[in-house]
């Protein structure tokens, strides 16, 4: 008797655990979302989901948004040429001589903590799972070391961003990178205080939210300080062709200067002894009614040839644009909001979903027009639409 109790109480522990897994199983196939469309269904996600003023600061930009919407808009002037009986392509290349798997990378944006717990460390493994290039931002909500240890493997590429303080405190900065393992120092032209991230209408939708979250904000590289109190007291200042020369000295890491907008800063830039530049406006956040990014990238490639690595940043929210981005002399593109967006809709899990997004389109877009790898890819490949050159007249 006392057997077949035993024997039941085995039987039912067994059942026990099984049904434990089983619903385990469940709730993690549950908690799983699937893959969305587009970027777009991505930010319209977020634009749902987040409050007005935080969907506003990570999408909107400076005064009408017109820079934001150029920046967009350059890309659909533009039209893919068509080949057939093609190969599946190669997409990896490699970038300051770091092999990555995609002509993709993650520009440094910041407010990721607002979009989804211990969000520069979800972004982190990210990158590290997609093996591509992440600029880790200085205004980081964790430290740099801390952002580079989340991933598994030493051979994430990585590269910091920094602005220029008026104390030096940035050259520490520097030193503590390249200590860290990264391997590129990204120099931002910027400088500016944040209210320049809202638009003139969003400071009319909540002015207490707006102080409560930056007085609630820490950064990681700045002992903890909210970002009001770390650009005070570090003087974070634009930068200016001094400083360059200053972190080359500083550095053996590339260098890599962001926010290039003219052929003469990109040729400026070669002097100085930058080993790449990113053709970028900032997203639109900064200024309004500039050129979008892709329109300027042309003239800087015939400016500097191959000189130094070209990478170009705003406006990208398909594989389609990276294609054509890579076609008018891109060594890659580097994107900021479609990773929020992916962040906001299911962290390190919504970041992969975007970027494999992005990679199926630029691969079916490669396959048809002939390009088996990426270095296949050239001026060949696009047609710019003679209906927006005669508006241009």
């Amino acid at each position: 008797m006392a057997s077949k109790s035993k024997f039941q109480l085995f039987l039912f522990g067994i059942g026990m655990v099984l049904a434990s897994l089983y619903v385990y199983k469940k709730r993690k196939i549950f908690k799983k979302r699937k893959q969305l469309k587009s970027v777009e269904d991505y930010e319209n996600h977020a634009r749902e989901k987040l409050p007005r003023f935080t969907y506003a600061l990570i999408s909107h930009g400076f005064g009408d948004i017109a820079t934001v919407e150029e920046n967009m808009a350059a890309f659909q002037r533009y039209s893919l040429r068509k080949r057939l009986f093609n190969d599946f392509p190669d997409l990896s290349i490699t970038m300051q001589n770091n092999h990555v798997d995609l002509p993709i990378g993650i520009g440094p944006s910041t407010y990721k903590s607002w979009l989804w717990r211990d969000g520069d460390l979800c972004v982190s493994r990210a990158a590290g799972f997609l093996n591509i290039c992440e600029i880790v931002p200085m205004l980081s909500d964790h430290s740099l070391e801390r952002i580079i240890e989340a991933n598994a493997s030493s051979d994430v590429l990585k590269w910091f961003q920094i602005f220029i303080c008026g104390d030096g405190y940035h050259e520490t900065l520097v030193r503590r990178a390249e200590s860290a393992g990264y391997q590129g120092i990204v120099v931002a032209s910027g400088g500016y205080g944040y209210e320049d991230d809202f638009q003139e209408s969003d400071w009319k939708l909540a002015i207490t939210s707006i102080v409560d979250k930056l007085t609630a904000l820490r950064l990681g590289n700045f002992n903890q300080m909210n970002p009001a109190t770390a650009f005070h007291k570090h003087k974070i200042r634009p930068t200016v062709w001094k400083d360059v020369a200053r972190l080359k000295s500083l550095t053996n890491l590339p260098i890599i200067l962001m926010d290039i907008v003219t052929p003469e800063e990109a040729e400026t830039a070669i002097e100085y002894g930058a080993q790449g530049i990113i053709v970028s406006n900032e997203g639109g956040k900064t200024v309004d009614s500039l050129q979008g990014t892709l329109e300027i990238l042309p003239e800087i490639i015939a400016a500097v040839g191959n000189k130094l690595e070209v990478y170009v940043s705003g406006g990208v929210r398909s594989g389609c644009d990276v294609m054509k981005a890579l076609a008018l002399g891109a060594k890659a593109c580097f994107v900021g909001r479609p990773v929020l967006y992916g962040l906001c809709y299911q962290g390190e899990e919504g970041v992969v979903q975007v970027f494999t997004l992005l990679k199926n389109e630029l691969a079916k877009c490669m396959t048809s027009t002939g390009c088996t790898s990426i270095a296949d890819i050239g001026s060949s490949c696009v047609v710019r639409s003679a209906s927006y050159d005669d508006e241009d007249v």
